[in-house]
């Protein structure tokens, strides 16, 4: 029996962990956290009177599915330290940082392939060469916001009704200073169903749009569908935000010279970065990194597979797509 050790519990390490135990195979999966589900399991689905096709219901069951499985072996708060041998008989050396006890090093000896599932970190919201945020009043992130999804009842949204709303696109995306010029592609679709989610809830709250380009989310023209109702789109980037009750918004629209504005919230749309532990993850499997950090492998025969927004940015649906994949590729390979 194959016995894989598949590194990050979040949604693309917890699709392939199932697919390969459900195949038969023997999976350890690590963790660095103390829980499984990675980002995603503080995603809300942005249903209103119909799906809207977020990818959030995928997840369905996984989790748990995932927690009971026999074949899968589940280690938190443990990272990779070092690897040897090559693909068939690998050896993984692994350490354990439980809280209450001092660090662990442990051998995993056989181990037949290894998937680097180890997803994303948020781009940082308050750091932008060219806006100027003061104070975090008002302001939500966009893993706020899929919280707030999450938690939401049949009545309530927010915890108090509001008149205006801003969507801040692409913070900290585009710009060379943070090392982000690529775009993240998964803004515009949970931010525009925040949105749309938002005004099911409060049909007299004015939303407003700031952006630099807006990426298809579905087919047709999606974006004159969301302006039919009421939301409002300006391509400009904000120059300063003034948190407080209200936040204070000031941005230079094109053909209008600078504009102020107040909202009584204002929400970043954060982006997709790779992940902080890239490089070493990358010196330890002897990956290659693109010039954004995410990782790749251009040894096919290494036994070594890379999925889910490790390699790229990637929605849900793509992400689990991906994971999948993977997992065949990898039962293919017995």
């Amino acid at each position: 029996m194959a016995q894989i050790l598949v590194i990050g519990a979040g949604l693309a390490g917890c699709t392939v962990a199932k697919q390969l135990a459900d195949h038969g195979s023997s999976v350890i999966l690590i963790e660095k956290s103390h829980h499984i589900g990675g980002k995603v399991i503080n995603y809300g689905c942005k249903a209103i009177e119909q799906c809207q096709n977020c990818g959030v219901c995928l997840t369905g069951k996984l989790w748990q599915n995932v927690s009971d499985h026999p074949r899968i072996q589940i280690m938190f708060n443990t990272i990779i330290e070092d690897v040897t041998g090559k693909q068939g008989d690998f050896t993984v050396s692994i350490k354990r940082n439980d809280p209450d006890k001092s660090p662990e090093y442990l051998l995993l000896y056989n181990i037949t392939y290894i998937a680097v599932c180890t997803g994303f970190e948020n781009q940082p919201n308050n750091k932008s060469s060219h806006l100027h945020i003061e104070g975090t009043a008002g302001i939500i992130t966009g893993s706020q916001i899929e919280e707030i999804m999450l938690n939401r009842t049949s009545t309530v949204l927010f915890e108090k009704t509001p008149e205006n709303i801003a969507f801040i696109q692409c913070v900290g995306s585009r710009d060379q200073n943070e090392n982000g010029l690529y775009c993240s592609r998964v803004c515009c679709s949970y931010s525009t169903r925040a949105a749309k989610v938002t005004q099911q809830y409060y049909p007299e709250c004015k939303i407003t749009f700031f952006y630099m380009e807006l990426q298809n989310v579905e087919s047709g023209n999606y974006y004159a569908g969301l302006q039919k109702l009421g939301i409002e789109f300006i391509e400009c980037r904000p120059l300063k935000i003034t948190g407080g009750n209200p936040v204070i918004l000031e941005y230079d629209e094109p053909g209008k010279g600078i504009k102020t504005d107040s909202f009584d919230f204002i929400i970043f749309s954060e982006g997709i970065r790779a992940g902080t532990d890239n490089d070493r993850i990358a010196e330890i499997l002897n990956l290659d990194q693109d010039k954004n950090g995410f990782l790749h492998n251009l040894n096919t025969d290494s036994g070594i597979y890379i999925t889910g927004c490790v390699k790229s940015p990637m929605k849900i649906d793509e992400t689990h797509s991906d994971a999948i994949s993977t997992a065949n590729k990898i039962i293919l390979s017995f």
